[in-house]
């Protein structure tokens, strides 16, 4: 090979290797940080070399502080925002459009063709038809205009268009497209206006394609796995899962979340337990003489955010969802009480020491006891007549007083009002046992009886009083 051919290859290969290095660093520079590629343009500005936050924040401020200036006949001169005129930017999404890459070719292919990406976004009508008021408010016969709207139909089958109405006022369509080329060229924009007939935004067709894609995105499963069961939504809850925007070429079904989380937190029963903390009555020897309370693990659903988001997630998209139901045991505990040997055989397990009252319906005696250990009486006592019969079951002492006056009706209606009642112990809303120094005689039952109270003579009543605290068991019984 000649020198001049060798000094030729190597010019190639130098050639080359410049070359393989100036894109290695070109595409480094593009792909740290995600960088939009060369040739990308936002609605008409370059972002070439901007990250998607970048790109994310300066749409999100034109939208919030980009000028739109109106002025025409009858109209005072005012400006407003994108935003205030009711157009939505989603500057998120379209800064991820424009740096997203399919492959790395697109590299290479972006040196040689450019790329322009429309703004996503959507129009909220109902801010820009009231502007439209805002604006010829000093013109006679203004009216807003009505938008075409989406409705579930009589059947409850499916969804249904309710037609617009046009209105009088300054033009909506010029607004928008004010607000649009304020976000196209991120700059703020002077525009005449007119004032006049006003068609709804969105026209009937729109609204016809919305409906008929809500009524078919009602064919979308949706389904919770409870262990080994499957809770299936119907179509009336499937109905109320579906949020209707506002009509527009760009409108999106939404789920009404709201009723997605009523909806998953309902049918959390259907696995759910409880939790029931046991109780037992055991000897001084440990010996169970009686379980009062089995007890019984709780389960808990621990994923109700999560089962309720995925299925928010994918239901307007008509995708298929069936979550599982992920749970949690709770662990029940068993308390046992130690019960004074021989107490097992009366009213009431007491533990040793422990003050309780007897009231026996059945012999008519009022007894204090200290765990199996009587300390008071048996008194004889007179309980309620046979129309206003002594509630029976176990109670406990929730307030005394020394002397009470006592109201109530009797039996045929008529009110009754007894002062000075002494030694009055409460153990269940208006019963209680309390000294009778009206009564000559105790130990009885029948006609004559009280209103419902356990009437005892006055110096046994005494006793108990100073005898029992507040929260001494009472137990009545025949």
């Amino acid at each position: 090979m000649s020198k001049k051919a060798k000094i030729s290859i190597g010019i190639v290969i130098g050639v080359l290797v410049a070359l393989i290095a100036a894109f290695a660093i070109y595409v480094s520079y593009y792909a740290v940080g995600k960088k939009a590629l060369p040739g990308t343009t936002v609605g008409e500005v370059k972002v070439s070399g901007m990250t998607a936050a970048q790109i994310q924040r300066q749409l999100e401020k034109t939208q919030t502080s980009g000028k739109a200036t109106f002025s025409g006949k009858g109209i005072q001169q005012v400006s407003f925002t994108p935003q205030e005129i009711g157009y939505r930017v989603s500057a998120a999404s379209t800064a991820e459009n424009a740096t997203a890459r399919s492959s790395v070719f697109d590299y290479v292919s972006s040196l040689f063709t450019s790329r322009k990406l429309p703004i996503a976004h959507t129009v909220d009508p109902a801010i820009t038809n009231a502007l439209s008021q805002e604006i010829s408010k000093s013109i006679k016969d203004a009216k807003p205009a009505t938008e075409p709207s989406v409705k579930v139909n009589k059947d409850g089958t499916g969804f249904e268009t309710v037609a617009g109405k046009d209105g009088f006022g300054a033009d909506t369509k010029a607004l928008i497209t004010a607000a649009e080329k304020v976000m196209n060229t991120q700059k703020d924009q002077a525009i005449e206006i007119s004032v006049g007939a006003v068609k709804p935004l969105a026209d009937l067709e729109t609204a016809q394609k919305l409906a008929e894609l809500a009524t078919k995105n009602l064919q979308t499963k949706v389904a919770i796995k409870a262990g080994d069961k499957e809770i299936t939504a119907d179509q009336k809850t499937k109905i109320s899962f579906t949020q209707i925007p506002p009509v527009s070429k760009n409108a999106k079904l939404q789920a009404n979340e709201k009723a997605v989380n009523e909806w998953v937190e309902a049918n959390k029963k259907a696995i759910e337990v409880k939790k029931v903390d046991g109780k037992r009555f055991v000897n001084s020897g440990g010996k169970v003489l009686k379980t009062e309370v089995e007890a019984k693990d709780g389960v808990t659903v621990s994923n109700i955010d999560k089962v309720a988001q995925e299925i928010s997630n994918k239901f307007p998209n008509g995708i298929d969802s069936s979550p599982s139901y992920e749970t949690k045991v709770e662990k029940a505990t068993t308390k046992d009480k130690t019960v004074a040997d021989g107490a097992e055989k009366l009213a009431y397990m007491a533990a040793p020491g422990e003050k309780w009252i007897d009231v026996n319906l059945s012999n008519y005696t009022v007894t204090g006891y200290e765990g199996a250990t009587v300390t008071k009486g048996p008194v004889s006592m007179v309980p309620g007549a046979p129309a206003t019969p002594t509630i029976q079951g176990t109670f406990a002492i929730d307030r005394k007083y020394r002397s009470k006056t006592m109201r109530g009706f009797n039996i045929d209606g008529t009110p009754y009002t007894t002062p000075n009642v002494p030694y009055a112990m409460y153990f269940s809303g208006g019963y209680a046992l309390h000294g009778a120094p009206w009564r000559g005689s105790f130990g009885w039952g029948g006609p004559g009886g009280s209103h419902g109270c356990v009437n005892m003579p006055v110096s046994a009543a005494g006793q108990f009083y100073n005898w029992a605290p507040l929260g001494t068991v009472v137990v009545s019984h025949r």
